[in-house]
């Protein structure tokens, strides 16, 4: 017997549930709606007409056909999607589609490389335990101390050393000294988020009480999403990657460097692996120490 809050979307005087959330999935996950019938073990009508209903609650186009054959989701599909996952995986609910499902630390570069699918990002913490728990195969952390970390509290799971990133303050205006952020609006970032922990530590610096920075309580999900708030001037600044920076035209002021590695199961560790080895770094990134290696505790 199992109890759970079954997490939904209210929208346009009707709800969408896990079951519509799922279709979303399948079709990203299989390229198509035949293929996503087929996986969920559903009749193709249900796909479809779950999906019609959805767009007409949100009032958007979410599937379009693809120019190799077959459907895919649209940048508002994949956005709402998003949202979706994200909530779910901080409230410990994962759909379970995939065979190789991410939950951990948002990263531009990671989120390409994903190329869609079933991710997670709910910040280190949450996908570390998501992983400890079983429900996702892996994760990105960047928790200081990445390795001390997983084999304190997560001995069981193994650790891929990953890459270093440059993080620090982006505005639209530059920043000489940090100081001049003092009654600026920011966009943060979510609790148990690597991020918010920078943020957290320059307000101290700065002598400035969380509760009075306008904006504080204005959370994007994202790298992209915070960064993209700031260069459309719904906020003066954010503290992110370089990389997200620059994508969006706004000056960066480096705080420091900090390693991103990757938790994971011990069944999916050479998976991992690879896919840690196929990761093109820009600029403001560079491979960490053993990159690719995997190193776990227990031999």
């Amino acid at each position: 017997m199992e109890f759970r809050a079954d997490l939904k979307l209210v929208v346009g005087g009707g709800e969408l549930g896990a079951d519509f959330f799922r279709c979303l999935l399948a079709v990203d996950l299989w390229g198509s709606i035949k293929g996503a019938a087929e996986r969920l073990g559903v009749p193709y009508s249900s796909v479809w007409n779950k999906i019609a209903r959805g767009e007409r609650l949100l009032g958007a186009r979410l599937v379009a056909a693809s120019r190799r054959g077959g459907a895919r989701l649209t940048e508002e599909g994949r956005r709402v999607l998003r949202l979706y996952l994200a909530e779910a995986g901080r409230r410990g609910i994962v759909l379970g589609l995939s065979d190789f499902i991410y939950a951990g630390s948002h990263d531009p570069v990671v989120e390409g490389a994903l190329g869609g699918g079933e991710a997670y990002f709910v910040g280190s913490m949450q996908g570390l335990l998501l992983v400890a728990s079983g429900l996702a195969h892996f994760g990105g952390v960047h928790l200081g101390d990445n390795w001390g970390f997983v084999s304190r509290y997560a001995p069981h799971l193994c650790l891929v050393a990953g890459f270093t990133r440059e993080v620090g303050v982006a505005s639209r205006r530059p920043i000489k000294r940090l100081p001049e952020l003092r009654g600026l609006r920011i966009v943060n970032r979510p609790p148990g988020a690597g991020t918010r922990v920078h943020i957290d530590r320059l307000l101290a610096e700065l002598g400035v009480a969380p509760w009075e920075v306008p904006g504080y309580w204005d959370v994007a999900a994202t790298h992209e999403e915070a960064a993209r708030r700031v260069a459309e001037g719904s906020a003066d600044y954010t503290v992110t990657v370089r990389h997200a920076a620059e994508r969006h035209g706004l000056y960066f002021y480096k705080l420091g460097v900090e390693n991103f590695d990757f938790v994971c199961r011990r069944e999916a560790c050479g998976r991992v692996a690879g896919f840690v080895k196929s990761l093109r770094l820009p600029r403001g990134y560079g491979e960490a120490e053993g990159f690719g290696e995997v190193r776990c505790a227990w031999g």
